[in-house]
């Protein structure tokens, strides 16, 4: 799953801000019409960060208008929140579907997934996708969705898990720069998105960015092949 993402990630145009790659790589990789991004651990303090298109945008805003919607529950439970389909929305949140119209959008046939972002169990935002719904394509696993979120949620606010011994941190800087260049050359990306994808495979293989940038290092693990990889 994570190599899918990176890959999708390397395949855009490295013009666009890391964030706004990264919404639209998640929304590639599942197979989604729209998705959104915003920090934030409470209602008060959420941003909108990114978002696929207009209408996703308008979907985030719209909710901080009318004070309800998915991502606002998640910010208050810390829990994922799914909406089956338009009548279960129009049911649970009447405000929002009703300033935001839904002739347009056909919303009634489209499935709303916002799931919280929490790199090291702690919540830092919303990553939202909506889903078309298709007899023909069996829903995303949510487990799934919830690993992504969680590895994007890594990938944008980095390791938090620094120590303060001040020579192993600079040896430790030296290594993830390494490994950094390393990984810019394998997938053709950016510094910037380079580290994040260090962060999100550190996320995912539950050890820290140091330990990620020594397996790039010592070639255990290879981004261009997925070498090293577990469980993507």
């Amino acid at each position: 799953m994570l190599l899918r993402l990176v890959h999708s990630l390397a395949r855009l145009d490295a013009v666009e801000p890391l964030p706004h790659r990264l919404c639209r790589a998640v929304v590639d990789v599942s197979s989604a019409r729209h998705g959104a991004i915003s920090l934030g651990i409470t209602a008060a303090e959420r941003t909108l960060l990114c978002a696929s298109s207009e209408y996703a945008a308008r979907f985030e805003d719209t909710q901080e208008l009318v004070r309800e919607g998915p991502g606002l529950e998640v910010l208050s439970s810390g829990r994922a929140v799914v909406s089956a389909d338009g009548a279960e929305t129009l049911r649970r949140w009447p405000g929002l579907v009703g300033a935001l119209g839904t002739g347009s959008v056909g919303m009634e046939s489209v499935v709303v997934h916002a799931l919280p972002m929490r790199p090291a169990s702690s919540l830092v935002g919303v990553m939202t996708v909506h889903h078309l719904e298709s007899p023909s394509a069996p829903p995303f696993d949510p487990s799934d969705l919830q690993f992504l979120a969680d590895a994007v949620g890594a990938a944008l606010v980095g390791d938090q898990t620094a120590h303060h011994d001040p020579s192993r941190m600079w040896s430790e800087r030296d290594r993830i720069s390494q490994a950094t260049g390393m990984v810019v050359v394998q997938l053709a990306l950016g510094p910037d998105d380079a580290l994040a994808v260090l962060r999100a495979h550190a996320f995912a293989q539950a050890v820290s960015l140091a330990e990620i940038s020594r397996r790039v290092i010592a070639r255990e693990l290879d981004f261009r092949t997925g070498l090293g990889e577990g469980g993507a």
